[in-house]
């Protein structure tokens, strides 16, 4: 067996797709039709916007009869369909592609259609393979696939509005998230930004509840179709993300705040301004909100500096024991969100 990796320009495989030079080997592929139009509208925008995607695997033999090159598609079968059908007309792009929703190729100007075509795609060549080597690649190509986290398999199931509104958001703030170490690096690779901007959006349509894996993917099931509430959330989402932005990025710098303590912070602000739809909090039965995220954002910011102060050093002897306890263990349950969410509610409240 002999592999030359190499890279092939795009039109190149496609036209060998269409002269039925290269042909999909249907043995290797995964069951399930087509991708959604949603997920082949964002690969496409993969391309035009000049990001890469994995390597397309060929194998390459002879024909003995015909004395021809025979050459079909190990893995890559979706990707080089998806292209195929896209400069063939025959889908166009949805809003996934921000700056390109409801093109077509042919809508697109000939220098982007120019650079389309030339996009250069990685590509393994197999040749004088047996087919008990290109059974043990394909094998091998899926036992190295880390198995889906329950955020990744939602992205894969469901590929409807509310999937592109979490997608945008991270886009939007994951680099806060990045920059601050809320979330590691390893972590959202993961996509457990997305996980957390669900929780968020969870606040505004459930209130504050126990972190709950098949409620979040109901959440996605139900607003899958349509997401009736999506410009609306989204305008409150993000006014509270810049405010945290705006306001509370030295405290970040300063101080290194979890995931859920940002659950907690996002919470507290956004009770204060907007009130909860549903409130599951007893704490708060007898507070209502104050139509601004915070009294007086310097004092509030000493605050919160004792407050992280105490969580870091995990000083329980401090007035701030019970935001401590709250986050030492079970971080996620209803109690310790609860007492979190008061003590910084309060916190945004001094004057």
């Amino acid at each position: 067996m002999k592999i030359i990796r190499n890279t092939t320009p795009l039109s190149d495989l496609f036209n060998q797709l269409k002269t039925g030079e290269l042909t999909i080997n249907k043995n290797y592929q995964r069951s399930g039709g087509l991708w959604p139009e949603n997920a082949r509208s964002y690969f496409i925008d993969t391309i035009i916007n000049d990001f890469p995607f994995p390597k397309v695997i060929i194998r390459q033999t002879v024909d003995l009869k015909t004395r021809k090159t025979k050459r079909e598609v190990i893995d890559g079968q979706q990707r080089l369909l998806t292209i195929k059908d896209f400069i063939e007309g025959k889908f166009k792009l949805t809003k996934v592609s921000k700056n390109y929703h409801g093109f077509k190729f042919e809508n697109l100007d000939e220098d982007m259609q120019t650079s389309f075509l030339a996009y250069e795609i990685s590509t393994d060549n197999i040749l004088s393979a047996s087919q008990e080597e290109i059974l043990e690649i394909f094998r091998r190509i899926n036992s190295y696939t880390l198995p889906l986290s329950k955020t990744e398999q939602r992205h894969a199931t469901y590929q409807g509005e509310f999937k592109w509104f979490i997608s945008n958001l991270t886009e939007y703030f994951t680099p806060f998230f990045e920059k601050h170490k809320t979330l590691s690096t390893r972590e959202i690779s993961r996509m457990e930004d997305a996980d957390l901007l669900t929780e968020i959006t969870q606040i505004i349509l459930e209130g504050i509840v126990a972190r709950n894996v098949s409620k979040l993917e109901k959440i996605y099931k139900e607003n899958d179709k349509e997401f009736i509430r999506k410009q609306e959330i989204n305008t409150k989402i993000i006014d509270t993300l810049e405010f945290i932005k705006t306001n509370l990025s030295d405290l970040f710098e300063s101080f290194k705040i979890p995931a859920y303590n940002f659950y907690s912070i996002f919470s507290a602000l956004f009770f204060n301004k907007y009130g909860f739809e549903k409130n599951n909090i007893t704490e708060l039965a007898h507070l209502n909100p104050i139509n601004n995220f915070c009294v007086d954002i310097e004092i509030s910011k000493l605050a919160l500096s004792q407050i992280f102060a105490d969580i870091e050093s995990k000083n329980l002897d401090s007035d701030n024991s019970d935001i401590v306890r709250a986050t030492m263990s079970t971080t996620h349950s209803l109690r310790h969100r609860a007492i979190r969410t008061k003590s910084l509610i309060d916190a945004f409240r001094l004057q």
